[in-house]
C-alpha cells in the first residue's frame, strides 16, 4: 500500500450532519448516527453508493455542557440483522437494521437510577461508548455511585438484568475478554478499569485509574495475555497480566509511564508494538512504543491529533482537520506512505472505517468513502 504512488479515489460523498459516531457496515449497508435539526437520528446508507436508505429520530439533539459539539458520540453496534444505539443523553435503543423500525427503547438513567452528570464536573461530554453485545445482555455504563455504574439490559426487551460499580461514567466502549479460562467484561470507568463476571456482574478485579476530569476515553487493547490502557490529561498508560492468584484473578502492573497519553483515539498494537497518539491540549506527536518495555522507539510530529485504524501492516490515521496519513507499521522509523488533504473540512473525531476495499470517513458536516483496493 503506497499512496504516493496509487493515490486512493473518492467513490462518493453525502452530506450527513453533526456528531461523533463512527459507522458500523454489514450486508451492503452502512450506519451511524448524526443530528439533523433538533434532533439526532440513526441513519442508514447504502455503502456502494452512498444513497440514504431510511433515518429514524432517535432523541431531542445533544449540546454538552462546554458547549464543544452537537449530536451523537458513541457508534452503533449491529448484532444478527439489529442495531443498538446509545444516545448523549442516555437513550438506549434497539432498531431493526434492514428498516430503522424501533423495536425498543430505554432511558439508561432512568432504568439504572443513575443520576446523569452534567452538573457533577466540568467536563461532561454525554454517553460516548458503544453499547456492548455479551450474549443475551448489552452492557452499557450509566455511571452511578449506588452499584450501579455498570448495567446489562437483555437484548431483546430492554429489561434490566444486573447492575453492578461505583463509579463516575467513562467515555471509552467495554471490551470483553478470555483470561485464565476466564471470560471477563473490561469496563473503563470515570475513575478505574473495572473488571466484571458477564453473567451476573460481580466484581472481579479493579485497577484504579483516571484523571481530575474522569476523562478516560481510549478503549483498553486486549493483546494475548496483556491488557494495555492509556489516558490523556497526565494520567499515562500502563500494561497489566492478568494472573491467577488463590483462584483469584488479579491485575499485575508489569510497567506504567507517561510516554503515551492517548486523549480519545485508541491506540493500536501490532507484532508486539503500540502505536498511537500522545498528547491533549498541547502539542500532539504520533509515537511507537515496545510493548514489553513501555519505551519510546519513535516519536514523530506530522500526524498530530488523530483517530486511527490498522490495515495490511499499515496504520490510517485520520487528523482532526480531515487530513488522511498513511504510515508504515515500522518499530524502528516513522514512514509515511501519503497524505490526502482537503477530504473532511470540519472536526473529523470519528473513528474511520474499512470493509470491502473500501475506507468511510466523516466529519461534523458530511461522510465521504474512498476506494483502497489495489488496481
Amino acid at each position: 500500500m503506497n499512496w504516493n504512488e496509487h493515490k486512493p479515489a473518492v467513490l462518493w460523498r453525502e452530506p450527513l450532519g453533526g456528531g461523533y459516531s463512527s459507522m458500523v457496515i454489514a450486508n451492503g449497508r452502512l450506519w451511524t448516527m448524526a443530528t439533523h435539526l433538533n434532533h439526532d437520528y440513526v441513519v442508514c446508507l447504502d455503502a456502494l453508493s452512498g444513497k440514504k436508505l431510511w433515518s429514524t429520530r432517535a432523541a431531542p439533539t445533544y449540546l454538552d455542557h462546554q458547549r464543544q459539539a452537537r449530536g451523537p458520540r458513541s457508534t452503533p453496534t449491529w448484532h444478527e440483522g439489529k442495531l443498538f444505539c446509545l444516545l448523549p443523553a442516555g437513550d438506549l435503543l434497539c432498531l431493526t437494521a434492514d428498516t430503522g423500525r424501533i423495536r425498543w427503547k430505554i432511558n439508561i438513567f432512568q432504568v439504572s437510577g443513575a443520576p446523569r452528570q452534567e452538573q457533577k464536573t466540568i467536563y461532561y461530554w454525554g454517553m460516548s461508548a458503544s453499547p456492548l453485545i455479551e450474549g443475551d445482555l448489552v452492557i452499557v455504563q450509566p455511571g452511578g455511585s449506588a452499584n450501579n455504574s455498570v448495567i446489562a439490559v437483555n437484548k431483546d426487551t430492554g429489561k434490566l438484568v444486573w447492575s453492578s460499580g461505583n463509579d463516575p461514567p467513562g467515555y471509552a466502549s467495554p471490551i470483553v475478554i478470555e483470561a485464565e479460562n476466564q471470560r471477563q467484561l473490561i469496563v473503563p470507568t470515570g475513575q478505574s478499569i473495572l473488571s466484571l463476571n458477564p453473567k451476573e456482574g460481580s466484581l472481579l478485579w479493579r485497577v484504579v485509574w483516571g484523571n481530575k476530569y474522569n476523562c478516560n476515553c481510549a478503549t483498553p487493547v486486549w493483546n494475548d495475555d496483556s491488557l494495555f490502557i492509556s489516558s490523556a490529561y497526565g494520567t499515562g498508560c500502563m500494561r497489566f497480566a492478568l494472573t491467577q492468584q488463590n483462584e483469584e484473578l488479579r491485575p499485575i502492573s508489569r510497567w506504567k509511564n507517561l510516554s503515551l497519553q492517548n486523549q480519545f483515539a485508541t491506540s493500536i498494537i501490532k507484532d508486539g508494538f503500540i502505536y498511537g497518539p500522545h498528547g491533549d491540549l498541547a502539542t500532539v506527536t504520533y509515537r511507537c512504543l515496545d510493548l514489553q518495555r513501555g519505551e519510546v522507539q519513535w516519536m514523530s510530529r506530522r500526524v498530530g491529533k488523530c483517530t486511527q485504524i490498522a490495515a495490511q501492516d499499515h496504520l490510517i490515521c485520520l487528523t482532526e482537520q480531515g487530513t488522511l496519513v498513511l504510515v508504515e507499521a515500522n518499530p524502528t522509523e516513522y514512514r509515511e506512505k501519503g497524505k490526502l488533504t482537503g477530504l473532511l473540512e470540519f472536526k473529523a473525531w470519528a473513528n474511520p472505517a474499512l470493509a470491502n476495499g473500501r475506507l468511510y470517513l466523516r466529519d461534523e458536516k458530511r461522510i465521504l468513502c474512498l476506494d483502497l483496493q489495489q488496481k
